[in-house]
């Protein structure tokens, strides 16, 4: 009696056992969507409603893009301009999180899927603190937290900050990809947002490289060229890193 009381007991705990294995790995795979994969940019949509307050124009007019573009030294151009590069990008799923990996730059993005909140002393940074839900088949992203930088390669300012955020809107058809981004940013912006569209196709067995920059060579080959090459070289040297020793 005592020994099939056992022999129940052992059956019955590796029935749980089983049961709750396979939970897990239907949990582990229930957030995969149409949406995982490689991706690669196909076009570039035209802005709408990027019209400038006094500020920004103030900005605009002197922007100097081989001075105030921090791509031209090796810098990661923050969310919008990192999206729109040409090299491709990967979405990994997962229960809590979903992973943006950008070949360009090698940007790493972490979007929350479980709620949490970002904590008041979190710092900002240019890919900022991101949180998503899914509205139908429809995954929207709001994020916050975000460094100031440039909307685009006309410089363009983003203020960053509490009063600004960047929301996405991601919806997969078949091979294809839309991202709408939509900005808020009441200190640049005259109306309510800015929203600009990418088309993206998928790219089966996708191949990703590191993406190589170096700051001692971009600023000097990106400068632009005058009719004084003396006041090219100076500026040249001023603007390039010290060479380690």
């Amino acid at each position: 009696m005592k020994q099939q009381f056992f022999y129940n007991l052992k059956n019955i705990s590796h029935s749980i056992l089983l049961i709750t294995l396979s939970i897990l790995t239907i949990n582990g795979y229930a957030q995969e969507t149409a949406l995982s994969g490689a991706w690669v940019m196909d076009d570039r949509g035209s802005w709408t409603g990027l019209l400038p307050t006094n500020l920004a124009q103030e900005v605009l007019a002197t922007f100097d893009p081989s001075t105030g573009d921090p791509s031209m030294r090796c810098v990661a151009p923050a969310l919008i301009r990192t999206a729109e590069s040409a090299p491709p990008f990967e979405i990994i799923e997962q229960n809590h999180q979903i992973l943006i990996i950008y070949e360009s730059f090698n940007v790493v993005r972490r979007v929350n899927m479980d709620g949490r909140k970002a904590h008041e002393w979190l710092p900002l940074s240019p890919v900022g603190y991101s949180v998503g839900t899914w509205q139908g088949d429809e995954l929207v992203i709001e994020t916050t937290h975000l460094t100031p930088h440039l909307l685009n390669d006309d410089g363009f300012p983003f203020d960053g900050g509490s009063d600004a955020r960047i929301i996405e809107k991601y919806k997969v058809t078949g091979d294809r990809l839309e991202v709408e981004f939509s900005v808020e940013d009441p200190t640049n912006l005259q109306g309510e947002m800015a929203t600009r569209i990418f088309t993206y196709d998928r790219l089966p067995d996708a191949m990703f490289f590191h993406y190589h920059c170096d700051p001692l060579d971009a600023t000097g080959w990106r400068l632009p060229t005058t009719e004084n090459p003396l006041r090219d070289l100076l500026q040249w040297l001023e603007l390039r890193p010290a060479i380690p020793e």
